[in-house]
């Protein structure tokens, strides 16, 4: 019997996970869906592709975010910031009617993304504190998880 010392074994567990991961939300999936929500081919191919480099950049950086979550879930969230990012912002129930969910899914997904990975969206942060509805949100809540880390 052959035993992999501990940080092989975990490292080979990782890519297990990680092809685990892709697969459930393959590419192909992410763009057709952009397309769904966007009519301009510019916009939708612009958001597919970084939501998909956003996944694959997110998930190196941290693996566990991804745990238990749907396809449905991870992309939502990621379209609602995007779509601020390139000027072309879906509403929350717009985005769950043709991805299949619920309006508070795509609310708490990028709400979980805006705290988790502020990094990646600080454009989109600065958008979101101009728009009445979300500025409590950005400037009080996020500020408060973001400082705590």
């Amino acid at each position: 019997m052959i035993t992999l010392p501990k940080a092989e074994l975990q490292y080979s567990r990782m890519k297990e996970y990680s092809m685990s991961v892709l697969s459930r939300i393959p590419k192909e999936e992410i763009i057709v869906a952009s397309h769904v929500l966007w009519d301009n081919k510019s916009i939708a191919d612009q958001v597919a592709k970084e939501s998909i480099q956003i996944i694959n950049q997110t998930y190196k950086r941290k693996f566990s975010f991804f745990n238990g979550r749907k396809s449905k879930w991870v992309v939502g969230g990621l379209f609602y910031l995007l779509g601020y990012r390139y000027g072309s912002v879906k509403k929350q129930g717009e985005l769950a009617d043709k991805l299949g969910t619920s309006d508070t899914t795509i609310r708490d997904s990028y709400r979980l993304w805006l705290k988790t990975f502020p990094d990646l969206f600080v454009d989109v942060i600065g958008k979101m504190a101009n728009d009445q509805n979300l500025k409590y949100f950005v400037l009080v809540d996020l500020k408060k998880e973001v400082v705590a880390k």
